[in-house]
Parts: structure tokens; C-alpha cells; sequence
């Protein structure tokens, strides 16, 4: 039964504020749909997963006072980028890092070896989509449909911790869809409301 006194824990499995059950602790699986493929593949463990939007406006100030003062701000451009860190060092997510994709791109078993012509692929074109796994929190499922993927940072080929293939995504306009991307939430999975 919830507390008639707290509102904050009247709203039990629900994505509306105030709600307890939408702190929220990242985790999910990041998958890959090159251009040409029919199927996301998985890009395995991936400790961070980030979208940041970057809006660039232009400020305009009113000269009819002593001092200028804002008065309006018009958005000109928008954009987004993803930050992804692998650290499974597939053949796949080797080649995302290294600018030339394997042969074999495709989720099948790879063969023994695998061989990747470094920037054979200096723009390679995807679709990203995280599918939200966390246990705390309401359950993310986002896609961006047109993403240039590129190497971030530089790889590590010895060092004392575990290695990571570091890489980021300019989200694009998608014109087959319409837009950038979405951004779907399932109810959370955390507890909700608090019994006396």
C-alpha cells in the first residue's frame, strides 16, 4: 500500500516523476548493423556506452537599451555523437579500430585466421543500437540508424590491464527513417514505492 503522506512513492511501476523506481544504473548490450548487412551483430562486453547531442545556436541581443540584453537564442545546427569502449578484440571490433574490416563481417564462426588491411575502409557506415539490460532503472532500447564509426584513441597492443578498442560515432540524419535515432523505455525494474 503506498504512503497517502508521500507522493514520491504513490506511482508504482511507472515512468512519471516522482518515482523512486527511475534511478537508473547503466548496463546493456551495444550491437552493429554495418551498411549492406541484414542483422545486428553484438560488439560483445562494453564497459561505457555514451550519446551526448551538441546543439550550436545563435544568441540575438536587443539594442533598444542602455545594455544589450538576450532576447531570443535561434538553434542553427544539431548533431550527436557516441562514445563506445570494446573490449573484445574481434576481428570486427578490430577492424572498426584499425579502419579496414575483416572479410568476414557477419556474425558466422570465423576461421582460423583473420586478416585485416588497415584503412582499406577510412569511413565505415553503421547502425548502433544499445538494448538496455540494467536492473535498476527503467530498460533503454536506443537506435541510431546512420553512424560514421571511427577510433577514438589509440590501442594498446601491451599494457597491465585489460585492453579496450575505444571509438566514436557522428550521428547522422538518417533520410530512410526521417530523423537521428530513437529512444524507447520499457517500466522499471527497480522497486517503486515504499510500505509502511
Amino acid at each position: 500500500m503506498a504512503d497517502a503522506q508521500n507522493p514520491a512513492f504513490d506511482i508504482q511501476g511507472s515512468l512519471a516523476s516522482p518515482n523512486i523506481g527511475n534511478y537508473y544504473i547503466g548496463r546493456g548490450l551495444v550491437s552493429i548493423q554495418l551498411l549492406g548487412e541484414n542483422a545486428y551483430t553484438p560488439c560483445g562486453n562494453s564497459p561505457q556506452f555514451e550519446f551526448m547531442a551538441k546543439v550550436t545556436s545563435l544568441d540575438h541581443f536587443s539594442s533598444m537599451t542602455g545594455v544589450k540584453v538576450k532576447d531570443f537564442t535561434a538553434v542553427t545546427e544539431i548533431s550527436g555523437s557516441l562514445t563506445m569502449v570494446l573490449e573484445e578484440f574481434t576481428a570486427r571490433n578490430m577492424g572498426f579500430a584499425l579502419l579496414g574490416l575483416p572479410a568476414n563481417t557477419g556474425g558466422s564462426p570465423l576461421e582460423e585466421n583473420e586478416t585485416i588491411d588497415i584503412f582499406a575502409d577510412p569511413v565505415i557506415y553503421g547502425s548502433v543500437m544499445f538494448v538496455g539490460a540494467n536492473d535498476v532503472g527503467p530498460i533503454w532500447t536506443t537506435i541510431f540508424p546512420l553512424v560514421s564509426l571511427k577510433p577514438s584513441k589509440a590501442i594498446a597492443f601491451i599494457g597491465n590491464t585489460y585492453g579496450t578498442l575505444d571509438l566514436l560515432g557522428d550521428v547522422l540524419y538518417d533520410r530512410l527513417s526521417g530523423g537521428f535515432g530513437t529512444a524507447t523505455a520499457s517500466m522499471p525494474r527497480s522497486p517503486s514505492s515504499i510500505h509502511d
